[in-house]
């Protein structure tokens, strides 16, 4: 009897193991840290995706900022891809939404989605909480945009990889003028 209890014991152990490792490798950590090189408060907003073969989900939020001398990490809490927007304001004290070259391997941090809606006062919308399919979220999020959300260029993505951390350095200048946003 206290063999057969082992056994079990064991099998069970066996099986919560495999449990923790598949999900580590299903839902690893995916982080891009911003560091903000630059003279001037930087903003992003960032739309980012989840995918597995069982479900799907997906965020949007912004916005948020990174002071000069700062890291902050972009990725949407939980999700593994993620397309990226900033802005800043100029040395004529314009606030508009910028595209920043990010260096990398050819292609590698090319975002998926162009543009995305925003506004200005911070939002923050999720697909579960809409009961969404992911296309449908990335519809809505995505120009043309609902009243009060303007598109926005976005300057980088990481998309279709797991387990992933990044650190990019950004030096956005106070010197180069922005168009206005909202346009």
């Amino acid at each position: 009897m206290v063999g057969k209890i082992r056994r079990l014991t064991g099998i069970i152990s066996l099986g919560l193991v495999l449990v923790v490792s598949w999900s580590s490798l299903v839902f690893g950590t995916e982080m891009v840290n911003v560091c903000n090189h630059g003279d001037v408060e930087v903003f992003y907003a960032s739309l980012g995706v989840r995918e597995t073969f069982m479900s799907s989900s997906a965020k949007i939020q912004g916005l948020f900022s990174i002071d000069p001398g700062r890291c902050r990490d972009v990725v949407p809490g939980g999700m593994s891809d993620v397309t990226v927007a900033f802005f800043y304001r100029d040395r004529s004290g314009t606030f508009g939404n910028t595209v920043i070259k990010v260096k990398g391997d050819a292609g590698s941090f090319r975002p998926q989605i162009s543009q995305i809606c925003v506004n200005l006062e911070g939002f923050r919308d999720t697909s579960t909480r809409d009961h969404l399919s992911l296309s449908q979220f990335i519809m809505i999020w995505t120009p043309p945009c609902l009243h009060g959300h303007f598109p926005a260029k976005t300057s980088f993505g990481v998309w279709g990889k797991r387990n992933y951390s990044y650190i990019i350095d950004i030096s956005p200048s106070q010197n180069t003028l922005v168009a206005p946003f909202p346009p």
